[in-house]
């Protein structure tokens, strides 16, 4: 940028002259103009440093949430004109820094509102408008353990009795009992007579979306089997897709069942979840266990499992290379080391499934190895930022993901701080000899790093698991700081050799090391569960809290300056904001089978509830409740017959719920809130506020909040339904 681009006041106040408005000589004046030339100043000198690129992933994201939270569907064509509208601004401003960076934010901008409308016009699929039971015929695409429940099977569906062709949906997840599915693999033909609807939507308004992350996998019908699935040779052969994926699905399942056989029990399917993401089999209370300590990521192929792989077969090849004087100094090992570590991560990628997450990672750590092939800096927030914008240019919607949240979330926390860091430690190194610095004072480095950067990742992710799991795990810094050199140094590493001798039949050892470095995980996750088990659950918390975290969190960590402190300002606000949120009154579900109602203990009672403990139990999590579903003292000042039940607000107002039609006239009468899978008489409303069937098939479930003598009321979806979202219908 030449020295006329730069801006007026910028030069003038660094060549120490008067700007212009400003009184008396040199920079005497009004304090605000003062802070504002300031600011600018700090401003160019952070964008000479290119930190302006790392806002470029911000302002796409921005767009994204744009896109999702409008109120109705824009349109395509709509969409294009602003990016082409942005554009032209670009080209018109590009002489002008300030407007040229401005507009280039907007363009940005615009471009994550087209690309989240591409993608969900482009994954488009028919889904089911109401509940059925029909016979169910396809090819297997995928499968997966569902605890307690026998397997998940993802169906591409060829037929479903009763539903014309063009409104099939494109895949069919049916639950099917364990012994009934065991002999069918991906790409078999099967048929099975199964009750079926479209995904569910959220349990209460502003909770998690069950049929959101269904919509953008192309998932139009779910439920259950009945009975046992039987071959379907008659609908032909599997479509290409999924016959290519057949060979990668023996692999598996070889992998699955040799590691099993090496080590039997739970062991062996934890092994397995880190090896190839398949987490069937794991006992229910490890897993809460793992939760609850805030070690659950570990179970699940992530970011920091194939950076540990790579990490590694990095190491060693340049290691091994380096033995070799000629090949080191006349060849870039180095660059060889990289090659070989993301092509180890790509073969890792492929066995474990290439979940979405999985496949958000390799890409972030590919983006990593490739910087180290062109003689880049591998861990910078530039290249981050880059992953970033790929991943989000590719599929907007995993924006709205926990996954990428809290594993972009660290990252960008570690290597912000680790720049910190860094110029922390030229700075004091300049001072300190050398030569005094023993092997205790790099102990002490090592283990002191280890420990912030436990605790920055944790930071950094627990907004997260609060806003979606109304949990802190207390000692979840501990916790990882305990099994982090286990998983480092034993559990991945004797993962990579074991799948690597797996071919001659060699894996018992290593996969025996690998058990040891488990045991210790799993001993630390249940000591830690069981030391926090009083206390760790909070009341969910409200959106606009988590975005002024998150702005707050990226104003620190993107600039490097002083003035990058001013994001506490807005983390400071989410704090009243979180205090400030009311509570619901009365929570409804969405089929009308259950209510909660808020009595003058403060606690929720439970209305009806027959069927719906996975209800209850989200909304006393959402409450910061640690009560389980079949807590007696849910039913406390809950009265109910066969029609129905009632209960009181803490203001004394009668809430009841009928659960059979004819207790509608009674309750009409006599409560001042009715809920009712039912649809209501129509001078029902007239007497009291009415929640019945036709409301809840359009609005989906719904909460109310007391005020101003009446319910303020909030529901899960809009009257007109977007295109992810599940179609409105009767309960």
């Amino acid at each position: 940028m030449g020295e006329s681009d730069r801006p007026v006041a910028v030069r003038q106040r660094e060549a120490g002259e008067r700007p212009a408005g400003v009184e008396g000589p040199g920079w005497r004046g009004p304090a605000w103009q003062i802070w504002r030339l300031q600011l600018a100043a700090t401003f160019e000198r952070e964008m000479d440093r290119g930190r302006g690129f790392l806002w470029l992933p911000v302002a796409l994201s921005i767009g994204i949430v744009i896109y999702y939270a409008l109120p109705a569907e824009p349109s395509l064509i709509a969409l294009a004109a602003l990016v082409v509208a942005a554009s032209l601004a670009v080209r018109q401003r590009r002489y002008a820094v300030t407007g040229f960076r401005v507009t280039v934010l907007l363009l940005a901008t615009a471009l994550g509102l087209f690309a989240a409308k591409a993608r969900t016009d482009w994954v488009s699929a028919p889904v089911l408008s109401h509940d059925m039971t029909a016979v169910v015929a396809g090819w297997v695409a995928d499968s997966e353990e569902n605890p307690g429940a026998g397997r998940r099977v993802y169906l591409r569906v060829a037929s479903i009795a009763g539903v014309a062709p063009n409104a099939l949906p494109r895949i069919a997840r049916i639950t099917i009992r364990a012994h009934a599915a065991a002999d069918f693999a991906v790409g078999d033909a099967i048929r099975v007579t199964a009750s079926i609807g479209p995904p569910e939507g959220p349990i209460m308004p502003g909770g998690y979306d069950f049929a959101f992350v269904p919509y953008y996998e192309g998932i139009g019908a779910s439920g259950f089997a009945f009975g046992n699935a039987k071959p379907a040779p008659d609908i032909g052969q599997a479509p290409l897709g999924i016959r290519l994926r057949e060979p990668i699905a023996r692999l598996r399942e070889l992998l699955r069942n040799r590691i099993e056989q090496a080590l039997p029990g739970d062991y062996g399917h934890i092994a397995a979840a880190l090896i190839m993401g398949d987490q069937r089999g794991i006992a229910e209370a490890t897993q809460n266990a793992m939760r609850a300590s805030g070690l659950g990521h570990i179970l699940s192929i992530s970011g920091l499992h194939l950076a540990l792989i790579a990490g590694a077969v990095f190491w060693i090849v340049r290691a091994l290379l380096a033995f070799f004087p000629r090949l080191a100094l006349n060849y870039p090992i180095k660059k060889w080391a990289a090659a070989a570590a993301l092509g180890v991560a790509t073969m890792y990628l492929g066995i474990s499934g290439a979940e979405v997450a999985t496949v958000r990672s390799w890409i972030m750590l590919a983006v990593m190895l490739g910087a180290v092939l062109i003689d880049r800096r591998a861990l910078t927030l530039r290249n981050v930022a880059l992953a970033a914008l790929i991943i989000l240019v590719i599929s907007p919607d995993s924006l709205l993901s926990i996954s990428f949240q809290m594993s972009f979330g660290a990252t960008v926390a570690l290597i912000s701080a680790n720049e910190a860091w860094v110029r922390h430690r030229r700075a004091r190194l300049a001072l300190v000899d050398a030569g005094e610095r023993n092997w205790m004072s790099r102990a002490r480095e090592v283990a002191g790093a280890m420990f912030v950067t436990a605790v920055i990742a944790g930071v950094a992710t627990a907004p997260f698991g609060v806003f979606y799991f109304q949990r802190i795990a207390p000692l979840t810094v501990l916790a990882n700081m305990a099994t982090e050199p286990a998983v480092a140094f034993i559990v991945m590493p004797m993962a990579l050799v074991a799948v690597l001798l797996m071919p001659f039949g060699l894996e018992l050892l290593p996969l025996v090391a690998m058990k040891w470095g488990l045991m210790w995980m799993v001993f630390v996750a249940d000591t830690a569960t069981a030391w926090t088990s009083s206390f760790g659950d909070v009341p969910s918390m409200p959106a606009l809290a988590l975005v002024l975290l998150i702005a707050g969190f990226l104003w620190l960590a993107l600039w490097q300056e002083r003035r990058r402190l001013a994001g506490l300002i807005p983390v400071a606000l989410a704090v009243p904001v979180m205090l400030a949120t009311p509570r619901p009154a009365v929570l409804i579900a969405e089929d009308g089978a259950a209510a909660a109602v808020r009595g003058d203990d403060g606690r929720f009672a439970i209305l009806g509830g027959k069927g719906a403990a996975f209800d209850v139990a989200n909304w006393l999590r959402a409450d910061g409740d640690a009560r389980d579903p079949t807590d007696p003292s849910l039913e406390h000042g809950v009265a109910c017959d066969d029609l129905g039940c009632t209960a009181k607000l803490a203001d004394g107002k009668i809430v009841a719920l009928a659960l059979r039609r004819e207790a509608l006239a009674e309750d009409c009468a006599k409560a001042d809130v009715v809920a009712s899978r039912y649809d209501a008489p129509a001078d029902c409303a007239a007497h009291t506020l009415v929640i019945d069937g036709q409301r809840l098939g359009t609005y989906g479930a719904e909460a109310l909040y007391p005020g101003g003598g009446g319910y303020r009321i909030a529901t899960a979806y809009p009257a007109a339904r977007r295109p992810f979202m599940p179609p409105a219908h009767h309960p």
